[in-house]
């Protein structure tokens, strides 16, 4: 009797698991931020002492309740766009946005009983030192979908490796 799965066809199976997992499961952030009373959006423009957008710009934005704060970057415009997790209690908070050293502080105002109006802020930081262009681009999101593949590649490895040595250990006791 054959078994259902074979060894070599489960390593297989394990790796690529193990490869889409990490390249599709978002980080925890995105599922507790998914109503009105569990996020703020800090928004914004980083421009040059001319209002020309800076493109690529890192943004850092943090409130003082929460042990981390986010990391954005501007797109093209010089606009971005920072979700933070706050909830109803959380009004009144601090929250610090800093660019090219320059930091900004505002206060997180919403009305804690509205929870269908969206609850943002917006912070324009104006860069008055010449910028050299970032043509790199990191995030979060890139970092989950290169370990994604490198988790993926290693499985597939493996599984060859594994299904080499089963075929030659097969050969030789034939």
């Amino acid at each position: 009797m054959k078994k259902f799965v074979r060894t070599h066809h489960l390593v297989y199976i394990v790796g690529l698991t193990l490869g889409v997992w990490v390249v599709i499961v978002p980080s925890p952030e995105v599922f507790s931020t998914h109503e009105n009373d569990h996020r703020f959006i800090v928004e914004g423009h980083i421009t040059d002492s001319d209002g020309i957008g800076i493109p690529n710009a890192k943004v850092f934005v943090r409130a003082e309740v929460l042990d981390t704060g986010v990391t954005a970057f501007s797109d093209q415009a010089g606009f971005y766009s920072a979700l933070l997790h706050l909830h109803s209690e959380d009004a009144g908070t601090s929250i610090t946005v800093t660019a090219f050293g320059a930091t900004e502080h505002i206060t997180a105002e919403f009305d804690p009983a509205d929870k269908t109006t969206a609850r943002t802020g917006m912070v324009n930081i104006v860069h008055t030192i010449p910028v050299v262009q970032n043509t790199s681009v990191g995030s979060d999101t890139s970092v989950y979908l290169t370990w994604g593949i490198v988790a993926l590649a290693v499985g597939v490895s493996f599984g060859v490796f594994t299904r080499k040595w089963v075929r030659r250990r097969k050969a030789r006791s034939a």
